[in-house]
């Protein structure tokens, strides 16, 4: 009973009258979703709040200026470590978890050091400055969500938008957007940037121009929410190769649009 509990709160799972972004917003007019690729599935799919509230990590309510029109269903944890980088660490890990493909599983940190998941059952890790090594357990971890949300931890604390950008992640052309990609605004560290996912993408198969939906996460950590345009009130914008992307709380440009790789 006790591994069913930590894998219901882990993975969320969808039920009859789930809300999800798919199930919430229709593509505006004249416009559909033509990326049925897994991951853009997982993402439109993900279970969203029925409340509408963000709470911060110590249970704490944030204020809602028109920032966000809907918050994803899943537990950020109790410490300040789940923020907007670690928001689009999670939705990826959390995917290639349920998809089984824990060879996949592995992000950098800020030193550089490459942080296997599948390394982590057998090996914690060791840190001395910025130098990490591998130290082999007494006690194997068993591959499960309980092991991957304490593997998250290490992650969260360790990596930044910084190393997103410098290690884990490629340009993409703007017109090229698909869901998953994600913007990034990253400085060197001890500085911070920030970053938010491209979670819905749909198309006009008339004129090939898209329209897009985003999220984020922020500081201090709390839950990640889908994010109202405030040029026009809606959860959708109009992809423009020349225009910068507004958001409620920062400012990208196109060309800080990345994409995770193998």
């Amino acid at each position: 009973m006790k591994k069913l509990q930590i894998l219901l709160l882990f993975i969320p799972l969808v039920s009859f009258g789930q809300l999800t972004i798919e199930t919430k917003y229709n593509p505006p007019e004249g416009f559909e979703r033509v990326y049925n690729d897994d991951y853009s599935k997982f993402l439109r799919q993900f279970p969203l709040k029925k409340n509408n509230i963000v709470k911060y990590f110590d249970g704490d309510e944030k204020s809602n200026n028109n920032i966000w029109d809907a918050v994803f269903d899943y537990d950020i944890g109790k410490g300040d470590l789940h923020q907007c980088a670690d928001a689009v660490l999670y939705m990826r890990a959390n995917f290639l978890f349920k998809q089984g493909l824990t060879e996949n599983l592995h992000y950098n940190f800020v030193s550089g050091f490459k942080a296997k998941y599948l390394d982590y059952i057998t090996n914690y890790y060791k840190t001395d400055g910025n130098k990490v090594s591998l130290v082999s357990r007494n006690n194997i971890l068993k591959d499960n969500p309980e092991t991957l949300r304490k593997w998250l931890r290490q992650i969260f604390s360790y990596a930044n938008t910084w190393s997103i950008d410098e290690y884990d992640s490629s340009p993409v052309n703007i017109l090229q957007m698909k869901p998953g990609d994600f913007f990034i605004k990253s400085n060197p560290p001890p500085a911070t940037g920030h970053a938010i996912n491209v979670v819905d993408v749909v198309v006009n198969k008339t004129n090939n121009k898209k329209m897009y939906m985003l999220s984020q996460s922020y500081m201090p950590a709390q839950e990640t929410h889908v994010l109202i345009n405030p040029e026009n009130g809606s959860m959708w914008y109009s992809l423009d190769e020349f225009k910068d992307i507004i958001t409620p709380e920062w400012r990208f440009t196109v060309s800080q649009l990345k994409r995770f790789k193998n």
